[in-house]
């Protein structure tokens, strides 16, 4: 059998975000009349085996930046109807979140209740609950405190990131997708215009296109970095760790936690496990530093895989214990399951890069920017749509192109972290004294 080497769309990445494009593109050149397997994936390592292996698999709505928790609630309501978007179906636990904030006195914190009427004004069920309410629906086991503040937002799911893998695997079958796993990209040959002709493997193969879609994440910059395209994308690390649990202490699912006053996510984990992360930092110096480090440059493109990162040092363990110690009180002598790196993909304003390149006519990007699984399904629908034509959610990705980052940004960017007045080099000093 011939293999095929000429395609409509090639998707690079294989994570999340690569499948859902290239299934959601597919399915559109098959709704139009073509019956070829039109798209196709190349994954340099193995479907699903990079940063969406390491996901929490928390699927919430709530989101400061109101476009994004627009989106966050279309692809809430998509995971429900997956099959009709995908041809098959996902499990998940619809456990809903427990949001907790500080009281800032009186019973109030003026930025979170402003948070709970902007969700309101967009439909989507974040409320405060008071205490006996967050008692009602937590594990015993659970520690509340006076100076505590309760939101609920019970739409928000989780799924298992592992069985996750396995019905991408079938959407992108069912939905007759090539895929070419442990296929790396090294280079583009380009038309006059400057669009991409095709895309050269390491193996040797010239794979020709009419479109390419980046799904790449933190591997992007390296990826396109030959042509001359600058994708402003790094990787901040973030520790993993699961706590062995008693099955006698949790007799079923309960809410993901989300405790903005130690700066931890936790949810129920497979094996009655708890698993726990913190959130990406937010902070100026620690997004430069995530550039200014470049992970991908200190242990090579194959970072997640790397053998340091299927480990725990003592003491980040200690300092998870600690947070988890006052959150549970069966954790007062804690056993450790295990733990691992794991990573956001980032960009400078934290924000996605998603729709086409202003620089190449046929080059769409779509990079999660950290948050990539909870956005699966309608990410993949907006890459369709710039890809095959429509506007359905096309205009709810036009904040997130990668034009934003011009020159100027990038300078300003790298002034205000590397001036005289830069946070890095007073830190710095600091440490040194």
């Amino acid at each position: 059998m011939k293999v095929r080497t000429d395609y409509h769309t090639i998707v690079i990445g294989g994570g999340c975000l690569g499948c859902a494009s290239a299934i959601s593109v597919q399915r559109r050149l098959l709704r139009d009349g073509d019956d070829e397997s039109s798209v196709c994936i190349l994954e340099k390592n193995l479907v699903g085996s990079g940063l969406t292996a390491r996901h929490s698999g928390i699927v919430r709505s709530a989101n400061a930046v109101p476009v994004a928790a627009r989106l966050a609630k279309i692809a809430a309501d998509q995971w429900h109807s997956l099959e009709n978007l995908w041809g098959v179906a996902a499990s998940f636990d619809a456990c809903g979140a427990i949001w907790i904030a500080r009281d800032n006195g009186q019973g109030g914190n003026a930025k979170w209740d402003s948070l709970e009427q902007r969700m309101r004004e967009m439909s989507i069920d974040f409320h405060k609950v008071d205490a006996s309410d967050a008692r009602a629906v937590l594990p015993h086991f659970v520690k509340l405190y006076d100076d505590e503040l309760y939101y609920l937002e019970p739409g928000a799911l989780q799924f298992d990131p592992t069985t996750f893998r396995n019905v991408l695997y079938k959407a992108l079958e069912q939905n007759s997708v090539q895929m070419r796993e442990k296929t790396e990209v090294v280079a583009f040959e380009r038309n006059e215009d400057g669009s991409i002709a095709a895309v050269l493997t390491k193996d040797g193969d010239r794979l020709a296109c009419s479109h390419v879609v980046n799904a790449a994440g933190p591997w992007s910059p390296a990826i396109f970095a030959p042509i001359g395209l600058s994708v402003p994308v790094s990787a901040e690390p973030v520790c993993v760790v699961n706590w062995l649990t008693s099955y006698s202490d949790i007799e079923s699912v309960f809410p993901i936690i989300a405790d903005y006053i130690n700066l931890a996510y936790f949810r129920l984990w497979r094996d009655n496990e708890i698993h726990m992360h913190q959130p990406r930092k937010r902070v100026l110096r620690e997004t430069a530093r995530a550039f200014a480090e470049s992970p991908l440059s200190v242990v090579g493109a194959d970072f997640v895989n790397d053998p340091t990162n299927q480990g725990l040092g003592y003491s980040q363990i200690r300092v998870y214990e600690e947070i988890s110690r006052h959150r549970f009180d069966n954790i007062g002598q804690s056993v450790y399951g295990s733990g691992y790196k794991s990573y956001f993909d980032i960009t400078p304003d934290l924000k996605f890069i998603l729709g086409p390149d202003h620089r190449v006519s046929n080059l769409v990007h779509c990079l999660g920017a950290g948050q990539a699984f909870k956005y699966t399904p309608v990410f993949g629908e907006i890459v369709a749509d710039f890809v095959c034509g429509g506007e359905n959610y096309a205009p709810l990705a036009a904040e997130f192109s990668i034009a934003r980052f011009d020159q100027a940004y990038m300078n300003d960017f790298w002034e205000r972290v590397s001036g005289i007045d830069n946070s890095l080099e007073a830190e710095a000093e600091a440490s040194a004294l």
